[in-house]
């Protein structure tokens, strides 16, 4: 028999949720630490259909990556996502950003999906940076990560300068432009704004902003194979449901 105790025990051990950012909410947000596991489902986001779909597997636990409950609530109407676990007896695991600083985590998988070498983290910062075995240039590297990831599309900007070393921050982390400077010949990131864009053109760094959801699902495969190994008695299934939005023209 497993608890749901056992299940956050080892995903702090490979994503500690003491490391977790001052603003984060991450832990077991909903739930019972005492409760059996039997099945769990693995997501990025928690939404209505990650619970009817978690509640049609017969799930007792989701563990998701973005936290079901961020800002301080004031209602909890029924057709919220805590309300609907809570209703169904659904535990929530959310591994946020001590799973984006994990050696194991989200930008630590993308940088081993696009096989960059000598990938690490820079010190004090959630970017790791990593080489590729040859050099492109952006265009040649926008089709390459778009081919690796299998996605509909992205946007990039092209400094004119060659694209060898990369730096990685998933998620919404294009303010690490200014840590990248320096770093490396590009930063991949999930959300950039207008400003940052014109600061990385600037110091000559290309930009790939491959959309926040694709940017981390790609730890969702990896996260529920480690657990399988680790709870071989657990069904964990990465969720269908949980979905991109964005579509592509």
């Amino acid at each position: 028999m497993t608890r749901i105790s056992e299940i956050y025990s080892y995903i702090d051990s490979i994503a500690p949720f003491d490391t977790a950012m001052d603003f984060d909410n991450a832990g077991l947000l909903c739930g019972n630490m005492n409760g059996e596991v039997t099945r769990a489902l693995v997501c990025l986001d928690i939404t209505r259909a990650a619970v009817l779909e978690a509640e049609s597997l017969g799930c007792e636990l989701i563990i998701s990556h973005h936290p079901i409950i961020f800002k301080p609530v004031k209602s909890v109407p029924c057709d919220s996502v805590p309300y609907m676990l809570a209703q169904r007896s659904i535990s929530a695991i959310c591994a946020h950003t001590n799973l984006d600083l994990s050696p194991v985590g989200t930008n630590a998988q993308l940088a081993k999906l696009l096989g960059l070498g000598g990938a690490a983290f820079v010190d004090g910062e959630c970017l790791v940076v990593g080489e590729l075995e040859g050099e492109m240039t952006a265009p040649e590297f926008a089709r390459y990560i778009k081919e690796r990831l299998g996605c509909g599309g992205l946007r990039y900007t092209d400094s004119g300068k060659s694209v060898k070393t990369v730096a990685i921050c998933t998620g919404a982390g294009g303010d690490m432009v200014y840590a990248a400077n320096g770093r490396a010949d590009a930063l991949i990131t999930g959300e950039i704004k207008h400003h940052e864009l014109i600061d990385a053109d600037k110091a000559g760094l290309s930009v790939f902003d491959i959309g926040h959801y694709r940017s981390e699902f790609i730890v969702c495969a990896p996260l529920a194979e480690m657990l399988r190994k680790r709870f071989t008695e657990v069904s964990f299934t990465v969720s269908s449901a949980d979905r991109e939005l964005t579509h592509y023209i």
